[in-house]
Parts: C-alpha cells; sequence; structure tokens
C-alpha cells in the first residue's frame, strides 16, 4: 500500500496547546512550579497526531487504520516521525484481515470501531500529525502448537527498537526473536506490505542460546546467559548507527545494538554486518549494588536503548536496575571462546537524583520503582551522533515504572522536572499529557519531544517546547 492511496476520514481534534508541563527541583504543584521552571518548559499538543488514514476495501467501506502498542519511534532528518508497532500482531480476524497470534499489543476487529484495520507495522508522522507513510511486511507463520503466539515471518516478532541512520536507512529490532532489519524507507513505502529489507543481523528463528526444544523460538528471551555469537542475536531492544569511523571497526557506520532481553550485551556490528565486538553480561540481582558493566538479569530489557551522544560516548539504559550506564566506543572488544567481556563505564546515572525531594516526597514519587526504559538527549539531532550541533543540556529519561518522562541535567545527573500531567506522582492516565506504559522517546530538531507507549497506552504524543531555552 502507497500512502496516497489512502483516504482520511474524520476531524482533527479542536483545541490549542494545553501547557502541561513542569516542574523544578522544588516539588511544589505543578501550576505554580511552571511559573519558576529552571529548564525548558513543554506543553502536549492534544490534536497531535491527526487522526489515521483509512484503506477503502473491496466492500467500498473505508477501514479505518488503529495502531497497536508502539514500541519503537525514532525521527528522521525532516523531522518525521517513525513508529514501529504491534498492531498486526493480532489475535482475531479483522476487517479484511487474517486470523494471526496473540502477542502482547494486539488489535482485533473490534477495537475503535467494528470495521478496524491494523495500521501497518510502520506508521510515519511529519510534524503536523499528518500520515506521511506506512508500510511494513506484517506476514504471519502459523502458530506453534506449543504456544499461542503466531510468529512474525518476516519483521522482527515484538516490534521494539527504531532508529534512523546518517544516510536515512531505517533500522528495527523485536524483543520477540533475534533479528535487526535495515530498510530503505522510499523503496519500502512504495512496496507497501512486500517491503523488503537491504540488511538483516541475525537469523529469523534463531537466537543466541541453546535450546532442545522443537519449538524453534525457545532459545529466545530474557534469562539466558549465551551472550557470546559473532553472528546470533537474542531479542534486541535498541539500534544506534554511528556516523563517525569505529575505533574498532576502523569503518563509518558501526551498528550498535542493545541485545538486551535475552543476551544483556551491547554488540556492535560494522557497517556490512560484520561482528565487530561486545561487552556487558547480566548480574545476579537486580538493583543498584549490580557491578559497572553488568545489566540487570530480569525485569524486562537489558540493556533496553543505547544512544550515542555528541561527547563520543555510548550511552545505554540497564533498565531494571533504574540507571543509565555511560561507555567508550572502544569497550567493543570481540569475544573469544565463549568469554563474556565486560567494560566499566566512565560514568553511571542513577535515575533517582531528585534534587530537593524529601524522603516522604521521594517514597511517594518512587512508589512504582523508577526505571531507565529510554532516553534521547534535549536538544539533539540523533542521527548526526558526535556531529550533532546541539548542546546536548539535558536528558529525556522515559520511566515506565512510574509513567513520568524525566528531564535530567546530563552534567549533575539531577531531575529538574518531568513532562506532562503526570507531573512528580505515578500515573497511568490516558488524557493529553498522561501516560500508560511510556516506552520510547525522540527529540526532533527544534526541540519538541516524543513520547511512545505501548501496552495500555498504545499511542504517541508531541510535547512543544514553550520557553525557547
Amino acid at each position: 500500500m502507497k500512502i496516497k492511496q489512502y483516504l482520511t476520514i474524520g476531524a482533527s481534534v479542536a483545541g490549542t496547546l494545553v501547557a502541561v508541563m513542569l516542574a523544578t527541583g522544588a516539588w511544589e504543584p505543578l501550576a505554580k512550579a511552571a511559573k519558576s521552571a529552571q529548564g525548558p518548559t513543554f506543553a502536549v499538543d492534544p490534536s497531535w497526531p491527526k487522526p489515521l488514514p483509512a484503506l477503502v476495501g473491496s466492500d467500498g467501506v473505508a477501514h479505518r487504520w488503529v495502531t497497536g502498542e508502539i514500541a519503537g519511534s525514532c525521527m528522521d532528518k525532516h523531522d518525521n516521525v517513525y513508529t514501529f508497532n504491534r498492531g498486526w500482531e493480532i489475535g482475531a480476524t479483522p476487517a479484511g484481515g487474517v486470523l494471526q497470534g496473540n502477542e502482547s499489543g494486539a488489535i482485533d476487529g473490534q477495537d475503535a470501531t467494528a470495521s478496524a484495520i491494523p495500521s501497518p507495522p510502520v506508521v510515519a508522522y511529519n510534524g503536523d500529525g499528518d500520515t506521511v507513510a506506512g508500510w511494513g511486511n506484517p506476514s504471519l507463520i502459523s502458530s506453534n502448537a506449543q504456544d499461542d503466539e503466531g510468529w512474525a515471518a518476516y519483521m522482527p516478532q515484538g516490534a521494539h527498537g527504531c532508529f534512523v541512520d546518517y544516510q536515512g536507512f531505517i533500522w528495527f529490532g523485536g524483543n520477540g526473536d533475534g533479528i535487526v532489519q535495515k530498510y530503505n524507507p522510499q523503496a519500502a513505502n512504495t512496496e507497501g506490505a512486500k517491503a523488503t529489507y537491504v540488511l538483516q543481523i541475525g537469523t529469523k528463528g534463531m537466537c543466541d542460546g541453546k535450546s532442545t526444544s522443537s519449538n524453534p523460538f525457545s532459545s529466545c528471551g530474557e534469562g539466558n546467559s549465551f551472550n557470546s555469537s559473532h553472528t546470533l542475536l537474542n531479542e534486541p531492544a535498541d539500534i544506534a548507527v554511528d556516523p563517525d569511523v569505529g575505533p574498532v571497526s576502523h569503518m563509518r557506520g558501526d551498528i550498535y545494538i542493545a541485545d538486551g532481553y535475552g543476551n544483556h550485551r551491547v554488540v556492535v556490528f560494522n557497517a556490512a554486518g560484520t561482528y565487530v565486538g561486545q561487552w556487558g553480561t547480566a548480574c545476579s540481582t537486580d538493583s543498584e549494588s549490580c557491578a559497572p558493566g553488568t545489566f540487570g538479569a530480569t525485569g524486562g530489557g537489558h540493556p533496553h536503548c543505547v544512544v550515542l551522544g555528541n561527547d563520543g560516548l555510548v550511552y545505554v539504559c540497564d533498565r531494571p536496575n533504574d540507571r543509565i550506564q555511560v561507555f567508550k566506543k572502544t569497550c567493543a572488544v570481540p569475544s573469544v571462546n565463549g568469554s563474556q567481556p565486560v567494560c566499566k563505564p566512565v560514568r553511571i546515572i542513577n535515575i533517582n537524583g531528585f534534587n530537593t525531594a524529601t524522603a516522604a516526597q521521594r517514597k511517594a514519587l518512587l512508589l512504582a520503582g523508577t526505571r531507565a526504559c529510554d532516553m534521547d538527549f534535549w536538544p539533539n539531532i540523533d542521527y548526526l551522533a558526535s556531529k550533532s550541533p546541539s548542546s546536548q543540556k539535558d536528558i529525556v529519561d522515559v520511566d515506565l515504572g512510574n509513567d513520568n518522562t524525566w528531564l535530567i541535567n546530563k552534567a549533575s545527573g539531577l531531575v529538574l522536572g518531568a513532562l506532562g500531567t503526570c507531573g512528580i506522582a505515578p500515573c497511568p492516565g490516558h488524557s493529553a499529557g498522561e501516560f500508560a506504559f511510556g516506552h520510547t522517546t525522540t527529540v526532533d530538531s527544534k526541540g519538541d519531544i516524543y513520547v511512545a507507549e505501548t501496552i495500555t497506552g498504545r499511542r504517541i504524543q508531541k510535547f512543544v517546547q514553550m520557553n525557547g531555552q
């Protein structure tokens, strides 16, 4: 399907920007705190994005798209926001669809309207909220007799992270199998549901692990510790591509993968997809006492994000341990004979630096437990990495434990405030500016912030910078 074939139906949401930001280190009511904010302030745009397109089927009816869990979000050089969603991983037969599996985030024909259809796996929006692209191959194989999920036959199972690189290619991973794929978005949008990748790392149906089960995917998943393969992955969570020449590969375009849910490592491949090196292993327990350079053994995603800063360093989300670990690129040491190299980070940012919060306030704030789920720098141009001209003065951290999105001073590690009406109290919520399982974030060249939600949220929201800092 090409985007020009779609018919948009419905009216856009009326209204103006509603200022909902917050906060400073002083834990005041949001309305009061916003007046004395030390950092940038933001407002949610409740009219973004505009209503999704509909596709007129053979029955002459326009079937509205519905997205599932939006598990990945990334930005191209034109400030188009690409999302990777799980709506096509469905457990019922939608209008004009095919019975598929029961993966988390699925939708069926009763979502939104009786004639709804899943959106394509990849949906892109421009800054005005218009849908500018929709594509991806959603074909699934039959579910294994031992499992009620229909496994993706082509794209990564369990849609997860995405990244747009310096050449404009888009990368996708999945926390349900062992592959990362690279796409040409212009070709893919023309191919629609038949979109094909131009490079794949890993092998579909195989994960870096050991299994004697008849189910080819049974070796995938958290808890595995077989993280030494030079060719296989295990439920990769995120991707970043370096436009610079790598210090180990001596090539431009190194691919950093948070090989995260099953392997607890950051693994690096060169632009051709050849193994360069890796670092990290699982910690025996999940706490801030885990040794530097190790990642949480359970808790969903470890590491869960990988982001390249303009300081030449690699920022990695250790989600269950509530921290961001910062590494040098030279940590990418080749593993030998199954070794698991651990590299000491140059810095650890714990997601608990709440400045002037009292003990009682901090206890209430952290009721659900913090999570370093995903991050981006603010302001930032992701694909430029070390060449990003912005100051990267702050870090935007998505905390799915509390359903807040923190704004953290990069230099001090102190939390300045939080996006959205959730403020300093745990959510979840479904109104504009609230979060329900916030999962990933990305920042555009204007300094606006986008936060995507999975599980019960299943949407992406835009927060517009208000005070021009």
